[in-house]
């Protein structure tokens, strides 16, 4: 392809959807150049397939040395961001959550008009449907299941009956009603099977379109500009650079990695590209900043006999949308989830957790680049809680949690409750070396042993964090102890922000479109004014389809 109408840099959620819908149109040549592997139908790795997120485990499908820290204070540690065809739709743990009404009418409030919730409500509608299907705005999107209440185990059904006590009842759908209460989770999940956008969006009949190619495996290095135009990319694949040029580019590389591509243009804040060595092209103040995330703490349950998770692979069962009655803070601001099995080894089903979280969160942090070096990654600094509102609605999270599982009626769930430190608690449950493989045989014996044992060795393991109850009943958890399990999601969002042309922080128009420069978009959560309060694959996805529709409307003009 000698010269693309569109290249579109990424291949994960949005990424699929615009090279979908962009190339239905035969007239137009779309080039999708992906970093990580090709997931093609027949092609695609079981553990991507599978319903329990093995594929968080697989290193080959994340951003290797990548680094984040929570706090400017903290040392950088492993932040995982997907590096394959489908992206964070191919290793999430497969929640489908729109958000509020709300969070997008503040997008509007923002300056990005066309972005209020009547407005992207029929996009939210339109994910999962094929390209050539008519819409149909009733019917349930394909690709999206929720596990029934009577397939829970046990101890959800006892976490639901202790959250109705305390006034939240339980919701049909989450995703069309906007108050607080209990819920069947909204899964990415059809036939026994995760489904990730490049199954939904790059079928094999849009592979066999002659107007698109797809390039996986293959990094972009570099934009090329031609004064303020974009007019194509640099490209390393298996130690060969190569160029192409295109009319449109549209990063799509995710809250990460599209600010990073721009800073190295030369695009963003020039006292800090000049600091790293970076002639300022345009001088966009907003480029790596407003960063945002969601934050949470998890607990563990070792389960009773009766209240486990059939043999099932599922993940997250059910959530509690909740209030924290925050001076100045949106309803619905907190969310709880309830974990059916940790691990896909035998023992994965003895233990379950419930993640209590922060949705709507205050702190803003920022990614710089340390050089020019193209393979240089950005130093990201989440700044989480920093925000005092963030912090103190983070401990009534924590505390609601705590609450639920000290409640007689949960209580009779398990054996052992505890909060697990910050870490990870899906990796800490699935250490995949040989040694892992002994602790898993290990954990089947510990976890129906006698219960002295049991507890000094869970005890140990799970290190900063502690158990909630001792011999002589519960020890309530310190606001310190909660805070400092608290753990970034991987839901970064906001650092290419849509805003008005006077906003000098703000990076795209309303219709994705990159200021001071021509022909040039970004469409992934990095243009999100606000993170909305829902795992963020849903509302890139819909992010993605209304981006389509305004470039193909100004592409008609």
């Amino acid at each position: 392809m000698d010269l693309a109408d569109f290249i579109i840099v990424g291949g994960g959620s949005a990424g699929a959807v615009l090279a979908s819908r962009l190339s239905e149109d035969p007239g137009t040549r779309v080039l999708l150049i992906e970093a990580g592997m090709d997931t093609p139908l027949g092609a695609v790795p079981d553990d991507i397939q599978d319903i329990f997120p093995s594929a968080f485990f697989n290193r080959a499908y994340f951003w290797p040395a990548l680094h984040a820290a929570m706090t400017d204070e903290d040392d950088a540690r492993p932040f995982l961001q997907g590096r394959v065809m489908g992206g964070g739709s191919s290793v999430m743990g497969m929640w489908a959550l729109r958000g509020l009404p709300t969070d997008y009418d503040g997008w509007a409030a923002a300056a990005a008009r066309g972005w209020s919730w009547n407005e992207v409500l029929p996009y939210f509608r339109r994910v999962g449907w094929e390209a050539g299907d008519t819409l149909v705005s009733a019917t349930p999107a394909r690709g999206i299941h929720s596990l029934p209440r009577g397939e829970w185990p046990g101890f959800v059904q006892r976490m639901e009956r202790a959250a109705a006590a305390r006034g939240l009842p339980f919701r049909d759908d989450i995703n069309d009603g906007h108050a607080d209460g209990f819920f069947a989770m909204p899964l990415s999940q059809e036939a026994g099977e995760r489904v990730t956008s490049a199954r939904f969006y790059l079928t094999s009949a849009v592979r066999r379109r002659p107007n698109l190619a797809i390039l996986p495996q293959t990094r972009v290095t570099a934009l090329i500009l031609d004064g303020n135009r974009a007019a194509g990319v640099l490209t390393r694949q298996a130690g060969e650079t190569r160029r192409f040029l295109g009319r449109t580019i549209i990063l799509s590389a995710g809250a990460i990695h599209s600010p990073a591509l721009l800073l190295r243009a030369g695009i963003g804040p020039a006292a800090a590209l000049r600091q790293a060595g970076i002639a300022a092209v345009v001088d966009r103040p907003g480029v790596g900043r407003n960063l945002q995330n969601h934050v949470l703490v998890h607990f563990g349950l070792t389960l009773q006999p009766g209240f486990r998770l059939a043999a099932a692979r599922h993940y997250a069962m059910a959530g509690l949308r909740l209030s924290s009655g925050h001076e100045g803070c949106a309803p619905g601001d907190l969310l709880l989830c309830a974990i059916g099995r940790v691990s896909g080894r035998s023992f994965g089903t003895r233990v379950g957790m419930i993640a209590a979280a922060l949705y709507a969160p205050w702190s803003r942090g920022e990614l710089v680049l340390p050089s020019p070096d193209p393979h240089a990654l950005p130093r990201v600094s989440f700044r989480l809680l920093s925000d005092p509102r963030d912090a103190a609605r983070m401990v009534v999270a924590g505390r609601f949690a705590e609450a639920l599982l000290l409640d007689p009626v949960l209580a009779e769930c398990y054996r052992e409750a505890f909060l697990l430190p910050r870490e990870p608690p899906l990796r800490r449950f699935n250490d995949r070396s040989v040694l892992g493989g002994v602790k898993s045989a290990l954990a089947s014996t510990l976890l129906d042993g006698p219960a002295a044992v049991r507890r000094r060795v869970i005890a140990r393991a799970i290190r900063p964090g502690r158990l909630l109850l001792d011999r002589h009943g519960p020890v309530p958890l310190s606001e310190t102890e909660i805070l400092m399990a608290a753990a970034p999601m991987f839901h970064p969002a906001g650092t290419c922000a849509m805003g008005p042309a006077g906003d000098p922080q703000a990076v795209v128009d309303p219709e994705c479109r990159v200021r001071g420069v021509q022909d040039l978009r970004v469409v992934d959560a990095s243009i999100m004014p606000r993170i909305p309060s829902a795992n963020t694959n849903l509302p890139v996805l819909m992010l993605a389809e209304r981006a389509a529709d305004l470039i193909r409307r100004g592409r008609r003009m």
